[in-house]
């Protein structure tokens, strides 16, 4: 399954929560990290750190959720 097919599988509010997680400054999406670590969700916790480690991923997993929130706008 491709990226975008995965990320299609998400609702639009989880979609839209992490957009606006991914374009936060590091900080944040650091503390977003800690915070599911903490929880014991080591899945979030891991596809967050490969997103944080791989920066061109992380802006094509971005275009592509603005791709996906502005069809369900129009």
């Amino acid at each position: 399954m491709d990226m975008g097919a995965s990320l299609a599988q998400l609702s639009a509010g989880a979609r839209s929560d992490l957009l606006r997680l991914l374009t936060s400054p590091s900080n944040v999406r650091a503390d977003v990290i800690r915070q599911f670590h903490e929880r014991g969700d080591e899945g979030m916790v891991g596809v967050l750190s490969e997103l944080e480690a791989d920066g061109l991923l992380r802006l094509q997993v971005i275009e592509a959720l603005r791709s996906l929130l502005s069809d369900r706008i129009s």
